[in-house]
């Protein structure tokens, strides 16, 4: 099989475009969990809050005690999954790789405008611009966060195959 400059740029030019968009729904995916988690702390603080609250003028049953203390634990257990599990830092990964494929993806753009007729050839310009364009996308699959098989095939099949 014989790889051409501009086979090779389209193909890294396509795999920017999907990790990047693969990425950016992770960090939707992350904000939104980090939200729920949220919600359902807050919500099951306020029960637990308004349920002391009121008991404390009078002697409750030992019914409402129970189901205050279990409140209050599932509470503090949520609170600290949601530290935990670290749902905003796993957005911010998310979106600083999605960042730097935009960046890249761009990049590969310019070059292939500027070098319209490289065949990549050592020595050739253009050629070594793209290997470090090759570099900066090894350095990115390394230092990013893990994406699930079904969010890239979902960000695959909505990236349009430019030609």
């Amino acid at each position: 099989m014989k790889r051409t400059f501009e086979g090779n740029a389209e193909n890294c030019f396509r795999y920017s475009a999907v990790m990047s968009n693969a990425h950016y729904d992770m960090a939707e995916i992350h904000k939104k969990r980090h939200r729920k988690f949220g919600v359902i702390v807050v919500v099951i603080t306020a029960i637990v809050g308004t349920a002391v609250f009121a008991s404390l003028g009078k002697s409750p049953n030992i019914w409402i005690q129970l189901f205050t203390g279990l409140l209050s634990v599932g509470a503090a257990v949520l609170s600290a999954l949601q530290t935990f599990l670290g749902f905003s830092e796993l957005q911010t990964q998310h979106k600083r790789a999605a960042d730097g494929y935009s960046i890249s993806r761009r990049d590969i753009e310019f070059l292939m405008m500027k070098y319209p007729t490289a065949n990549g050839v050592a020595g050739e310009s253009g050629t070594s611009e793209f290997e470090a364009l090759k570099k900066n996308l090894d350095e990115l699959d390394r230092a990013s966060p893990t994406i699930p098989d079904d969010v890239y095939n979902a960000a695959s099949a909505k990236t349009p195959v430019e030609k």
